[in-house]
């Protein structure tokens, strides 16, 4: 094992032998399986993948097609974290992890790396057997497809390799969405939530709206990803801690009042922490209005840091169109 802690799954190697001993494998075969049915009715299929969730576990083929050699490293900055609020290192704290200058001591930060590639390649191969298996199918013209990811992930970034922060590389996740018959390839950068998938897919089915539904539309980006969206993306993780997203701010607000604010036009590292300087305080003061007053009572989704726990609303999403 290269890390071992026996509060955590983290890990990375060749492991097992072949794809077909891996369970995302198997994941694939079956949404295959469900694709190659004749349907009299309109279906709705989830096909669900662990990779690229620790541990970093896969064949060692996937290891090969990124050599350490020529891995590109992660921006990392050593005194990150001196700009940081304390309840803000507070609550990314997790020792159960492993750090990034733990992983340059021990001269792991490139393997870990190559074990997250490792695994996003090979989760790459099983969507694409289940895409290929569509595109051959009788449902390959009027099937719509929603690709996402349920976290973002710091591969070293802020001295972590974690997900439980409201920093950009925790929360944004991936969101490609491929509408019926349609072949373009264009990208949105407008914030958007996962909350927004739920109307998203109503709309694209034709349903009726869920009036409890808190989520937005998202066709109309799908439609023109630089059409006109003043809405924010917010992450809630702990009580009264949010992260508030636009196009191009990224502003957190933690429960005792502290507060970090990135301008990612000129920091898309989130190196820099201007939630003090003057020049920004129009922008800060704008953003604040977004906060949540309360936590929203439904949440459900908890994660243990400590002995704290800490509950997680919603999560960001980088929201791509047609493909």
């Amino acid at each position: 094992m290269a890390w071992q802690d026996p509060r955590t799954s983290t890990d990375w190697g060749p492991f097992p032998e072949r794809d077909e001993q891996m369970p995302d494998y198997d994941s694939a075969q079956w949404a295959i399986e469900q694709l190659s049915r004749k349907h009299d009715k309109p279906f709705f299929t989830v096909c669900g993948f662990i990779r690229p969730h620790v541990p970093w576990h896969v064949p060692r083929k996937w290891f090969d097609m990124h050599p350490t050699k020529d891995i590109v490293l992660p921006p990392y900055l050593k005194d990150d974290l001196d700009d940081i609020p304390e309840i803000g290192k507070r609550i990314a704290d997790h020792p159960m992890m492993p750090t990034t200058e733990w992983a340059i001591k021990n001269g792991q930060f490139r393997n870990a790396v190559q074990g997250y590639l490792a695994s996003v390649s090979f989760v790459d191969s099983c969507i694409g057997m289940v895409l290929n298996a569509l595109e051959s199918s009788a449902y390959a013209d009027n099937t719509a497809v929603v690709l996402w990811g349920d976290h973002g992930y710091q591969v070293g970034e802020k001295d972590k390799f974690a997900k439980m922060a409201l920093w950009e590389r925790a929360t944004r996740t991936p969101l490609i969405i491929k509408p019926p018959k349609s072949k373009q390839h264009q990208v949105s950068h407008k914030p958007v939530s996962l909350l927004d998938l739920y109307p998203t897919l109503i709309k694209m089915c034709g349903l009726p709206n869920n009036p409890e539904n808190e989520g937005r539309d998202l066709t109309p980006l799908l439609k023109d990803p630089n059409a006109p969206w003043e809405h924010v993306a917010i992450t809630t993780y702990g009580a009264k801690n949010h992260a508030v997203k636009t196009e191009r701010y990224r502003y957190i607000q933690y429960e005792d009042g502290s507060e970090e604010l990135y301008d990612h036009e000129i920091d898309r590292d989130e190196w820099s922490n201007v939630a003090n300087d003057p020049a920004y305080d129009k922008i800060k003061n704008k953003l604040a209005t977004y906060v949540p007053k309360e936590n929203a009572p439904w949440s459900k989704m908890s994660y243990y840091n400590g002995n704290e726990y800490f509950l997680q609303k919603t999560v960001e999403a980088g929201a791509k169109g047609r493909m």
